[in-house]
């Protein structure tokens, strides 16, 4: 049950940060960059919708991996920003540095968020117990 919490809570974040913060960004990018104004398209938003999203859904399942095996919160944070920080740089490396750096902090803000959801909740006790 908390693998799917974990997951949807990734998906959600992910949409909201990841898809829609990406779009944004992209249009900002565009605009600092003095492209041509190009309109939002549909299939192009959604296919930036749908990459976030399925990016929060991956992070979500890493965090949740993450909260049952490394019991000690900074260590937990540490390697989730490690995995996904390097998952994410491998996706814009090819960008020019400040579309980079945009994107990176887009994706560190996201970590940051599903890290706060998780220091938030208590870490559930894999161990069970049988008492006699």
């Amino acid at each position: 049950m908390e693998l799917k919490r974990w997951i949807i809570r990734g998906g959600v974040v992910g949409l909201l940060v990841l898809g829609i913060g990406g779009r944004l960004l992209m249009r900002v990018i565009a605009h600092r960059e003095h492209r041509p104004v190009m309109e939002f398209t549909i299939p192009g938003t959604l296919t930036v919708l749908f990459a976030g999203t399925v990016a929060g859904l991956a992070a979500g399942l890493i965090y949740y991996v993450l909260r049952r095996f490394v019991r000690v919160s900074w260590m937990r944070t540490i390697a989730f920003v490690v995995i996904c920080g390097l998952i994410s740089w491998r996706g814009v490396h090819g960008l020019l540095l400040v579309p980079q750096l945009m994107f990176m902090a887009l994706a560190l803000a996201f970590m940051a968020i599903i890290d706060v959801m998780g220091r938030q909740l208590p870490v559930a006790n894999t161990t069970s117990r049988t008492v006699v």
